[in-house]
C-alpha cells in the first residue's frame, strides 16, 4: 500500500500547487494521527511500528513542503495546522496514558519477581516458601 501511495503522491506532486500539496499533507498527517488515537482511546490492538512509520513518512512530506510553500496568511492553511496541532496534543496525551500504563504493569511485574526470588531473609514477613508458616 506504501508503494500505491507514494505512486500518487508523485502524481499528484506534478499536477497541483505547491499550497494544495501542503493541505493534502497536513489533512493526511492530522487523520493518520487521529487514527492512532482512536486506536489508542478504543484499546484496539495497532501496530505501533507502523503508525511510527506512517508518521515518520507525514513528518517527511511536511517538511519537505513547508519551504516551497509559506502561506502565512493563508486562513485555510493555519486552520489545518491549527486542527493538526490539536490533533497531536490529544495524540501526546492517549500515548502517554498508554505510557503511563505500560510502567505501572512493569512495575508490578518486576515487583512480582523480586518478590519471588527473594528468600525474605531480612524480611519483616515471613516467606511464603517457608515451610515452617
Amino acid at each position: 500500500m506504501a508503494d500505491i501511495q507514494g505512486v500518487e503522491a508523485v502524481s499528484l506532486a506534478t499536477t497541483e500547487s505547491p499550497r494544495d500539496g501542503l493541505l493534502r499533507a497536513i489533512r493526511r498527517t492530522h487523520a493518520t494521527v487521529d487514527e492512532e488515537t482512536d486506536a489508542l482511546s478504543k484499546s484496539i490492538h495497532a501496530d505501533h511500528g507502523e503508525f511510527r512509520h506512517r508518521k515518520d513518512l507525514c513528518l517527511l512530506d511536511l517538511s519537505r513542503r513547508s519551504p516551497t510553500s509559506a502561506h502565512p496568511h493563508d486562513p485555510e492553511v493555519m486552520a489545518a495546522l491549527r486542527n493538526l496541532k490539536d490533533a497531536i496534543i490529544r495524540n501526546q496525551k492517549a500515548l502517554r496514558c498508554h505510557i503511563n500504563a505500560a510502567r505501572q504493569v512493569s512495575a508490578i511485574i518486576m515487583k512480582a519477581i523480586a518478590d519471588e526470588d527473594s528468600d525474605r531473609t531480612y524480611s519483616a514477613y515471613p516467606s511464603r516458601k517457608d515451610p515452617r508458616v
